[in-house]
């Protein structure tokens, strides 16, 4: 599960070769279109670039475009050289619209997926408070808890583990954080240890055991998301609290 839209080398090296194909295809009609013009035209593929492929697609497509309107359409033709002051300005302001596109792409993607998270993190806890209140047992409620889990933290499984357990597995705590030294961070949060991270299962002060998950090292979770996971891991406490004995749950 990807928390933000992937950006794609190929589909910048694609838009990147667009740039340079339409700019060298504008070559004859240097006259009659206007510097100005075809500047325009390589800013709207600058512009698709970057809303496509990305910050990365809009730097590279900025850059391939201030390279090819300097080579192609300023004088001295067919160099790397200006000779006019208003061609360098065009330029810069090539490089500065992708980077600029590129940036407002990215903050975009990560909007969406936040949108997309906190409605998957809300279907979940419908689902395991509507398994409650219909009065499931803990087979039920469980893998509806587990599945919450995985599409809210992004982690690649999840099991109960009755008891205590001593093994220094960094915990969540009740209000979301994590207490360890090093922390990696990626788009959306920081990386859970790798290691493992667990999450107490405990109702009316009893402690019932733990939520053992195994963190995905390339997704990063929030503050919100971790909190909702408690708020997963006190419901399957509220299905366990009247069950004796307790078993460990896949």
């Amino acid at each position: 599960m990807s928390r933000h839209r992937s950006e794609s080398p190929a589909l910048a090296a694609l838009c990147t070769g667009a740039t340079i194909v339409v700019s060298a295809a504008l070559t004859p009609f240097r006259t009659s279109l206007g510097q100005t013009n075809i500047a325009l035209v390589l800013v709207l593929l600058v512009v698709a670039a970057a809303a496509s492929a990305g910050r990365w697609g809009g730097v590279v497509a900025g850059l391939t475009a201030a390279f090819s309107y300097n080579f192609f359409h300023t004088k001295p033709y067919l160099t790397v050289r200006i000779a006019d002051i208003r061609d360098v300005a065009t330029v810069g302001l090539l490089i500065a619209v992708g980077l600029g596109v590129g940036e407002l792409g990215v903050a975009r993607s990560r909007q969406s997926a936040a949108r997309r998270s906190h409605l998957r993190t809300a279907h979940s806890l419908e689902a395991v408070n509507a398994a409650l209140a219909a009065g499931a047992d803990v087979r039920t409620v469980w893998p509806a808890v587990r599945r919450g889990l995985v599409d809210t933290l992004g982690v690649r499984g999840a099991c109960f583990e009755p008891g205590e357990h001593v093994d220094g597995l960094p915990l969540i705590d009740h209000d979301g954080h994590v207490h360890i030294t090093s922390k990696r961070y990626v788009e959306g949060g920081f990386v859970l240890p790798e290691q493992g991270t667990v999450l107490a299962v405990e109702a009316r002060g009893v402690h019932l055991g733990r939520i053992r998950l195994e963190p995905d090292p390339t997704i990063g979770v929030s503050l919100e998301q971790r909190r909702a996971a408690v708020a997963l891991s006190d419901a399957l406490a509220l299905a366990l609290r009247d069950l004796q004995p307790l078993s460990t749950l896949p």
